[in-house]
């Protein structure tokens, strides 16, 4: 048999690439030995804040760091502090692995595969993709640690841009800012449950709310309508309290350019908190309820309340009286449909007075006028991909601070942030 019929060239790639692999962790160790020993020109720093020049070395210690080329030994000094007597290795600090026996590159690959996708199905393809070993739990572990950082770095940039926000209306102005805001809920574990009330029929949770926003920028097509700008969508989102999400996405706005934007809007579904949100927070901005949203509370005032069926001629003129923001045509014909008396219409009433409290959010025809979005698909998107897609897959249970961190991995990610916050970390 011919040479040509029995060539193996996966086996022969797979072979080459980890040979390849192999030999760069060698080329990186031969080019971090002798780089962190020997004497320090500035004395060393303790972890409690101990600072003395009489902090020597006492030897060198070995430590293996799992690269994303494979195992690579690392010898450095170790410097003991004569006040508490706790090592400092400036070794670790010079590499970025303090704490760590991951190099940064491998924390990097280790948290972007984490954050997409089930822990064992990381593990499986970072050793598939780049011939990597890492351990499930060791991803989680890195994945978690690294979320975090990313939520306190996102959080320090906010608050970067809240310091500056005076000097922001100098830059290029903004034609179209806008800021969307849901929830969704995420599966967790029984612990992070207790005392919690939840909608099932035994009155007990099983999720708790990820509450999620996003800021992007659009502009008006020739034909008036509202078009995103592409990569203009920032995602911020966390398990916590109004008053902290609310704070969260008003940083996220201000560092998007919120004091230069000449129209803002804030999308939602109507939810009270959402609406506190868009009234204290973004005072000069339009807040707009979600039309879907809108249309499904009519048709289940059709349904409930009204003997006309849904999708007809009742129900459609009231559609029209909504699409075109006449608000009060609207309520009219909504009281004109009710029975004179009974449950229903006692019902009916007060499914009336959910459009009455929110007229103004629902001047959808002036809206459209204006070229703004009427409709919540970017956050419900955001929900699904952004939320669902890693958090709510199925058999998952999660505690919040877990879910926090990768959340806000998956929003860093989304946002196209991700390689910004690697850069800032090596500075």
């Amino acid at each position: 048999m011919g040479r040509q019929d029995s060539f193996d060239l996966e086996a022969v790639e797979f072979y080459v690439r980890s040979a390849m692999l192999a030999a760069g962790a060698r080329v990186v160790e031969r080019l971090l030995h002798g780089l962190a020993t020997g004497r320090q020109k500035e004395p060393c720093l303790c972890a409690h804040g101990h600072r003395s020049r009489k902090m020597d070395s006492d030897g060198v210690r070995g430590k293996t760091l799992q690269t994303i080329l494979g195992p690579v030994g690392f010898e450095r000094s170790r410097y003991v502090c004569p006040v508490c007597q706790d090592p400092a290795y400036p070794g670790d600090r010079l590499l970025g692995v303090v704490g760590t026996c991951q190099s940064p590159g491998m924390r990097r690959l280790m948290t972007r595969a984490g954050s997409q996708e089930s822990f064992e199905a990381a593990a499986q393809d970072l050793l598939l993709y780049g011939s990597i070993h890492a351990d499930p739990k060791e991803i989680e572990r890195v994945t978690e640690q690294t979320g975090r950082l990313i939520d306190d770095w996102m959080g320090r940039e906010a608050s970067a841009a809240l310091l500056g926000a005076g000097a922001d209306g100098a830059r290029e102005r903004i034609a179209h800012l806008d800021i969307a805001l849901d929830g969704t809920g995420a599966p967790m574990c029984p612990s992070e449950l207790v005392g919690r009330k939840g909608k099932g029929e035994d009155g007990h949770a099983k999720t708790r709310e990820v509450k999620l926003g996003c800021v992007f920028t659009h502009t008006v097509d020739k034909k008036g309508d509202p078009v995103r700008d592409p990569a203009s969508t920032s995602y911020v989102g966390a398990i916590e309290s109004s008053a902290d999400f609310a704070n969260r996405l008003y940083g996220e706005a201000v560092r998007r350019g919120l004091a230069r934007a000449d129209q803002v809007s804030v999308l939602s579904d109507g939810a009270e908190y959402n609406a506190t949100i868009a009234r204290e927070k973004f005072p000069q901005a339009i807040h707009i309820l979600d039309f879907y949203h809108a249309c499904e509370h009519l048709s289940n005032f059709v349904k409930a309340n009204t003997a006309h069926p849904v999708g007809g001629p009742f129900h459609g003129e009231c559609y029209d009286f909504l699409y075109d923001g006449r608000i009060e045509e609207l309520l009219d014909r909504m009281r004109e449909g009710l029975p004179r008396s009974g449950t229903r219409r006692t019902e009916g009433l007060k499914a009336i007075n959910y459009f009455a409290e929110r007229k103004e959010m629902m001047r959808y025809g002036e809206f459209r006028r204006k070229g703004l979005f009427v409709g919540s698909g970017v956050i419900e998107a955001g929900c699904k991909t952004v939320i669902g897609k890693r958090i709510k897959q199925s058999g998952m249970f999660w505690t919040v601070a877990g879910a926090n961190a990768v959340t806000a991995a998956r929003c860093c990610i989304a946002s196209g942030r991700f390689e910004q916050f690697w850069e800032d970390a090596g500075a």
